[in-house]
C-alpha cells in the first residue's frame, strides 16, 4: 500500500514537471517575443528622433568670424592678466606696508 502511494506521488511529480516544462517553455517564448517587439519599437522611435538631427545641414560659420572671436578672446585674456598683476602688486604693497608698520610699532616699544 505504501509503495502504491509513493508511486502515485512520483507519477504526479513527473506529470507536474512535464507540464511545467511545456508551459514554462511556452511562456518563455511568448515573453521573448514580447521583449523583441518592445525592442524593435524602441529602435524605431530612436531612429525617428536621432535621424533628423544627424542629417540636418547646418552651414559652418565663416572662418573670419572665428578669427575675430579669437582676437577678442586674446584681448580679454590680456586685460584679465593685467588686472591680476595689478591686484597682486597691490596685495604685496599692502603686505609690505603692514609689515613695516608692525616692525615700527615693535621697534618703538
Amino acid at each position: 500500500m505504501i509503495y502504491a502511494e509513493l508511486s502515485g506521488y512520483a507519477i504526479m511529480a513527473m506529470g507536474g514537471f512535464a507540464a511545467g516544462a511545456v508551459f514554462g517553455r511556452k511562456l518563455g517564448l511568448e515573453a521573448a517575443g514580447a521583449l523583441h517587439a518592445l525592442e524593435s519599437r524602441l529602435v524605431a522611435m530612436e531612429h525617428r528622433v536621432v535621424e533628423p538631427k544627424m542629417h540636418s545641414s547646418s552651414a559652418a560659420p565663416a572662418p573670419d568670424a572665428h578669427a575675430a572671436a579669437l582676437t577678442r578672446l586674446a584681448g580679454a585674456i590680456e586685460k584679465h592678466a593685467a588686472a591680476i598683476d595689478d591686484h597682486g602688486a597691490a596685495t604685496v604693497a599692502a603686505a609690505v606696508e603692514g609689515n613695516a608698520a608692525a616692525s615700527a610699532s615693535v621697534a618703538s616699544k
